[in-house]
């Protein structure tokens, strides 16, 4: 909580405890409070919702307006700034994930039938940022943008395993509630046993992951550092045979390679154009 402040040093309320986030961190944490069921906020809703000094949150909300990530379209209330449509269209463009995968997905999508989730990560968070639908009535609730753990479903699990074992540590020690909750493990010797057997089979298929009357298989899109994403395939059981499986599994494998390639290949290019 912050210290009042002192007549002598007006700004000592503003001034965090050594254990706090530094000030980047904070600035950050405000647009985290922007979602779906709070699209808008006030300062004085900041202020509390991070425990900050209302000082704070006004110096805070008044950077991220005039540098166009957040607007204020009435007195005191702010929502998202038209500065993150201009990045979304440049992340459109230049991301070499959705240069690589696009196209691929598209060559195979007679095959695959089903739906298609290209998906990326940061944090604990995993979202799908491009998706190829055939089966319109194949029931998805990865939706473009929408963040979703990393601990729940195949897109976030074959991400999950293919990180470093230090990512693993750091994960367990933060949420290693959230880890038992989703039957990954009790510790860390079985949450580490469960991801290495995940990250050996090279994709992680099951029923219900998607959705419970979906079939998905993921597989795990690698760069030059490691994971960049991943290539789930996805169908409606009923229209999918047992025997169909071991291609479908096949056809995702291969093509998530294919992306990782495409995508290494294009981050060479522009390694060397830099140079």
């Amino acid at each position: 909580m912050a210290t009042k402040a002192s007549k002598t040093r007006p700004e000592a309320e503003d001034t965090p405890p050594a254990t706090t986030q530094s000030s980047s961190e904070r600035v950050l944490r405000v647009m985290d409070l922007f979602t779906e069921t709070a699209p808008s906020w006030t300062v004085e809703g900041m202020a509390k919702a991070l425990g900050l000094a209302r000082t704070t949150a006004y110096r805070y909300a008044k950077t991220l307006t005039d540098t166009g990530f957040l607007a204020s379209l009435n007195a005191g209330v702010y929502v998202l700034g038209p500065r993150i449509i201009q990045l979304d269209r440049q992340i459109r463009l230049s991301d070499p994930l959705l240069q690589a995968a696009p196209p691929l997905m598209d060559a195979i999508r007679k095959q695959a039938a089903g739906i298609q989730l290209l998906c990326s990560y940061y944090g604990d968070h995993v979202l799908c940022i491009h998706d190829v639908r055939v089966d319109k009535d194949v029931p998805s609730g990865y939706d473009r943008g929408r963040p979703f753990p990393l601990f729940r479903g195949g897109p976030s699990r074959i991400i999950l395993a293919c990180l470093t074992q230090r990512q693993l540590k750091d994960l367990m020690l933060q949420h290693g509630a959230d880890i038992a909750r989703a039957g990954l493990g009790q510790d860390w010797q079985e949450f580490h046993r469960k991801m290495k057997a995940i990250q050996q089979m090279g994709y992680f298929a099951a029923r219900g992951e998607i959705n419970p009357d979906t079939y998905g298989i993921s597989a795990p899109i690698l760069h030059t550092k490691g994971i960049a994403g991943s290539l789930t395939i996805g169908r409606r059981l009923t229209n999918l045979k047992e025997r169909e499986i071991p291609s479908l599994i096949e056809l995702t494998v291969e093509t998530a390679t294919k992306i990782s390639k495409a995508i290494q290949t294009i981050q060479g290019d522009t390694i060397a154009d830099a140079g």
